[in-house]
Protein backbone atom coordinates (compact mmCIF):
# COMPACT_ATOMS: atom_id res chain seq x y z
CA UNK A 1 0.00 0.00 0.00
CA UNK A 2 2.47 2.64 1.00
CA UNK A 3 4.23 2.00 -2.57
CA UNK A 4 1.35 2.80 -3.87
CA UNK A 5 0.51 5.93 -2.30
CA UNK A 6 4.06 7.03 -3.67
CA UNK A 7 3.61 6.50 -7.05
CA UNK A 8 0.43 8.62 -6.44
CA UNK A 9 2.12 11.54 -5.29
CA UNK A 10 5.22 11.21 -7.87
CA UNK A 11 2.57 11.51 -10.77
CA UNK A 12 0.94 14.16 -9.18
CA UNK A 13 4.63 16.16 -8.60
CA UNK A 14 4.71 15.17 -12.60
CA UNK A 15 1.77 16.53 -13.61
CA UNK A 16 2.31 19.66 -11.57
CA UNK A 17 5.68 20.13 -13.36
CA UNK A 18 3.83 19.70 -16.92
CA UNK A 19 1.22 21.93 -15.93
CA UNK A 20 3.72 24.72 -14.96
CA UNK A 21 5.51 24.14 -18.21
CA UNK A 22 3.04 24.23 -20.38
CA UNK A 23 1.90 27.97 -18.48
CA UNK A 24 5.17 29.00 -18.87
CA UNK A 25 5.31 28.22 -22.71
CA UNK A 26 2.06 30.28 -23.02
CA UNK A 27 3.54 32.97 -21.74
CA UNK A 28 6.46 33.19 -23.78
CA UNK A 29 4.29 32.26 -26.95
CA UNK A 30 1.82 34.73 -25.95
CA UNK A 31 5.12 37.22 -25.76
CA UNK A 32 6.23 36.52 -29.31
CA UNK A 33 2.62 37.12 -30.92
CA UNK A 34 2.40 40.02 -29.42
CA UNK A 35 5.84 41.28 -30.74
CA UNK A 36 4.87 39.98 -34.03
CA UNK A 37 1.88 41.56 -34.16
CA UNK A 38 3.32 44.89 -32.77
CA UNK A 39 6.89 44.90 -35.39
CA UNK A 40 4.11 44.24 -38.30
CA UNK A 41 1.40 46.44 -36.96
CA UNK A 42 -1.49 44.44 -36.37
CA UNK A 43 -3.19 45.81 -33.52
CA UNK A 44 -5.49 42.22 -33.01
CA UNK A 45 -2.35 40.16 -33.08
CA UNK A 46 -0.93 42.07 -30.88
CA UNK A 47 -3.98 42.00 -28.03
CA UNK A 48 -4.23 38.48 -28.86
CA UNK A 49 -0.67 37.75 -28.23
CA UNK A 50 -0.77 40.00 -25.01
CA UNK A 51 -3.72 38.26 -23.44
CA UNK A 52 -2.53 34.69 -24.07
CA UNK A 53 1.05 36.13 -22.86
CA UNK A 54 -1.24 37.67 -19.22
CA UNK A 55 -3.15 34.26 -18.95
CA UNK A 56 0.05 32.12 -19.10
CA UNK A 57 1.98 34.78 -16.63
CA UNK A 58 -0.70 34.92 -14.24
CA UNK A 59 -1.08 31.03 -14.20
CA UNK A 60 2.37 30.11 -13.93
CA UNK A 61 3.13 33.21 -10.94
CA UNK A 62 -0.24 32.23 -9.35
CA UNK A 63 0.61 28.68 -9.31
CA UNK A 64 4.17 29.65 -7.55
CA UNK A 65 2.55 31.70 -5.22
CA UNK A 66 -0.28 29.10 -4.23
CA UNK A 67 2.25 25.91 -3.45
CA UNK A 68 4.66 28.68 -1.74
CA UNK A 69 7.70 27.95 -4.16
CA UNK A 70 7.67 31.78 -5.33
CA UNK A 71 6.95 33.12 -1.81
CA UNK A 72 9.64 31.05 -0.06
CA UNK A 73 12.07 32.46 -2.25
CA UNK A 74 10.97 35.74 -2.23
CA UNK A 75 11.01 35.94 1.78
CA UNK A 76 14.07 33.93 1.68
CA UNK A 77 12.70 30.69 3.20
CA UNK A 78 12.58 26.99 2.40
CA UNK A 79 10.19 23.65 3.14
CA UNK A 80 13.35 22.25 3.55
CA UNK A 81 14.39 23.36 6.93
CA UNK A 82 16.83 25.78 7.38
CA UNK A 83 19.58 27.21 5.17
CA UNK A 84 23.41 26.53 5.17
CA UNK A 85 24.16 30.47 5.95
CA UNK A 86 21.95 30.02 9.33
CA UNK A 87 23.64 26.42 9.96
CA UNK A 88 27.01 28.62 9.74
CA UNK A 89 25.61 31.39 12.06
CA UNK A 90 24.40 28.97 14.86
CA UNK A 91 28.08 27.21 14.45
CA UNK A 92 29.64 30.45 14.80
CA UNK A 93 27.43 31.78 17.74
CA UNK A 94 28.23 28.24 19.51
CA UNK A 95 31.89 28.31 19.17
CA UNK A 96 31.76 31.99 20.29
Amino acid sequence: MERRSWKFFERIESLIVVVLMLLLTLAVGGAVVALIGAVFGLSSVKSIGGSIAGLGAVGFFGWMLVTGELAGALLGRSRRGPSVENNKNTKVENDA
